[in-house]
């Protein structure tokens, strides 16, 4: 069941934000209060464009941080667990002052966050130090502490108690005593999906056949995802071109996606539809529509997802224009490839 969540995000010392930047301020917090909602798939959309748009700028860490950390709720909401870590730590990374409230967040998302902190520290000590003469208190003495450190008078907060502390980013530390803990190394994140590790394909039913202009098409659409974070989808582009005959097609149109979002390494069905509301073809008032003509047609299917675009492919298929519906006034032709597509 999804549940309104109410998060915390606190930052410090933060400046303040670009004027001019209201853009990405409007989506990031758009994309907040659909989290808070539970829009989950929308926010997943939302606050993806936020953080590219964020990061692309790279003046306001702790603003990208925020929008990584509401993505990672978002997909821990839609079970894209590995998604989730992956935005998580991102947001870790970028701001090392970041904490979560416990008594604002439902427990199962503190735990997730500290798992996800406990395991990458857990890949990262698994590695040689390149330090000859590594301290050993540098990663056991975080660890027993989740408020301000007894005896110090002045402490910077804990990244969400325990587990965070486990991860050994942005633990506590004292403001005065001379010394500072030997750095911490970087967690070293999983390289996000790019364009280049997508794929997508269409299959059809009506591939190289011969229909009447009253059978429709249908199609298939899959969008294969070979990297390591998730991506959002957010729509189908359909395009139709002639090949022969004396059709004239219709205006490129684009479905609303069957599935928004594709994790790490799936293949999923992002549309399944016939590609018009009825039939595949039509003739105004001053075509013949008797059977007299047939023209061959191309169907092309693009996938548009938040990295750019990814071809799915193309087919062929003939129609017979015999007893079409009548076309609509718009379309201006004497026998159409298509009427309106389907909303």
């Amino acid at each position: 069941m999804k549940v309104a969540i109410a998060v915390i995000v606190a930052l410090s010392l933060v400046s303040a934000p670009v004027p001019s930047a209201t853009q990405e301020r409007g989506d990031l917090e758009k994309g907040i209060r659909q989290v808070e909602g539970g829009e989950f798939e929308d926010a997943v959309i939302t606050l993806d464009a936020a953080a590219r748009m964020l990061a692309s700028e790279g003046k306001r860490p702790k603003e990208l941080a925020r929008a990584y950390t509401y993505l990672a709720i978002a997909y821990l909401e839609l079970s894209q667990e590995q998604a989730a870590k992956a935005k998580f730590l991102e947001a870790l990374q970028t701001d090392k002052d970041l904490r979560l409230d416990p008594k604002q967040l439902p427990p199962k998302v503190i735990q997730f966050f500290e798992d996800a902190a406990r395991e990458a520290k857990a890949k990262m000590t698994t590695e040689p130090e390149p330090s000859p003469t590594p301290n050993p208190t540098t990663t056991t003495a975080p660890t027993t502490t989740t408020t301000a450190t007894k005896g110090k008078s002045k402490t910077v907060p804990i990244v969400i108690g325990v587990g965070a502390a486990a991860a050994g980013i942005a633990v506590a530390a004292a403001a005065g005593g001379g010394k500072s803990p030997a750095p911490t190394p970087a967690t070293t994140l999983p390289a996000g999906t790019t364009l280049s590790q997508l794929s997508a394909s269409v299959t059809s039913p009506q591939r190289t056949t011969n229909i009447v202009c009253t059978q429709t098409v249908n199609v298939v659409v899959t969008l294969t995802n070979r990297g390591n974070s998730s991506v959002a989808v957010t729509g189908v582009r359909h395009e139709n071109r002639v090949v022969s005959g004396g059709c004239s097609a219709t205006q490129p149109f684009t479905f609303n996606p069957g599935a928004t979002v594709v994790g790490p390494n799936q293949t999923v069905t992002v549309l399944n539809s016939p590609l018009y509301s009825s039939g595949s073809g039509c003739c105004n008032a001053s075509s013949p529509c008797n059977g007299s003509i047939f023209c061959e047609l191309t169907a092309v299917l693009t996938v548009v997802t938040g990295l750019g675009e990814v071809p799915a492919g193309a087919f062929n298929y003939g129609v017979t224009f015999n007893r079409c519906i009548a076309c609509s006034s718009n379309l201006g032709a004497t026998s159409c490839s298509a009427p309106s597509p389907q909303e």
